[in-house]
């Protein structure tokens, strides 16, 4: 073989491997940028996912907060009508806006049930429970008063025993509505 002969297949030997260099490169490069656009896209995938969780627990935080409050300026305002109910039981006015505040306290514990969680939903269900036999037990002694009964002593002190059940079972609500908002996941979490 001459030297002529030797050149040609060292170049064209050299031109292969030049040329299979640059495929394996060339591919080696777009699967590296295959893969990265793929991490891209499953982190931009997993951000938004995570954010979206994030806003729709923000939000029914926000929900819960505010139906959670409703049930407490509900009971506030009954609660100042009682007292002067409590101070002139006679009174028929009186009596009926009690009965007024103590249904919207019942309402705004209802409400409560579409934004929960559960623990929330036991607690305003016993506190509706016993909002309605205070409302009830308030009504009797109202009417007893009024009436100048001989029972009425009977009726007062079932009244106060009304009450005290229905403050102990809002302190219960307020604890687990408290344990819900004060928790990093709320339901998750109670």
């Amino acid at each position: 073989m001459d030297e002529g002969k030797a050149a040609l297949y060292a170049a064209i030997i050299g031109f292969a491997a030049a040329i299979m260099g640059a495929a394996a490169g060339g591919w080696a490069s777009w699967r590296a940028a295959r893969h990265s656009a793929d991490a891209a896209v499953q982190a931009a995938l997993a951000q938004v996912t995570g954010q979206a969780a994030n806003e729709l627990a923000q939000w029914i935080r926000q929900e819960r907060r505010q139906v959670y409050g409703e049930v407490i300026t509900a009971y506030a305002q009954m609660g100042h009508i009682l007292v002067r109910l409590g101070e002139a039981p006679a009174n028929d006015a009186l009596e009926a806006a009690y009965q007024v505040e103590a249904d919207k306290v019942r309402i705004a514990a209802h409400t409560v049930r579409l934004f929960g969680p559960g623990s929330v939903n036991a607690a305003a269900q016993e506190f509706i429970k016993a909002t309605h036999e205070a409302r009830n037990a308030i009504h009797v002694w109202t009417r007893k008063t009024a009436s100048g009964s001989s029972d009425l002593l009977e009726a007062e002190e079932a009244a106060a025993e009304a009450q005290r059940s229905m403050g102990r079972s809002y302190s219960a609500f307020v604890a687990a509505c408290q344990e819900v908002l004060l928790t990093p996941q709320g339901e998750d979490a109670a």
